[in-house]
């Protein structure tokens, strides 16, 4: 089963994807997860009737949670 992770940031909207088949691919989400929650990311997913939830990379399932969006960092003024 594939999953794509679409990332915003000072680059635009950047797309990682994993291969369940591919261990390698699923381990480099797994650190792009840690990272963006490190700097105090949201990572998200959409739910079937619109919504989105949060998903941490220990709740995290990749056969599950195929569409990943990590949200860039906003500070308020």
């Amino acid at each position: 089963m594939t999953g794509t992770m679409h990332v915003a940031d000072h680059q635009g909207d950047t797309i990682h994807t994993w291969d369940t088949a591919d261990p390698r691919t699923v381990r480099e989400i797994e650190e792009i997860f840690r990272e963006a929650q490190a700097t105090g990311r949201l990572v998200y997913r959409q739910t079937g009737d619109g919504t989105g939830e949060q998903v941490r990379v220990d709740t995290w399932s990749p056969e599950e949670h195929t569409e990943l969006f990590v949200a860039p960092r906003l500070a308020g003024g």
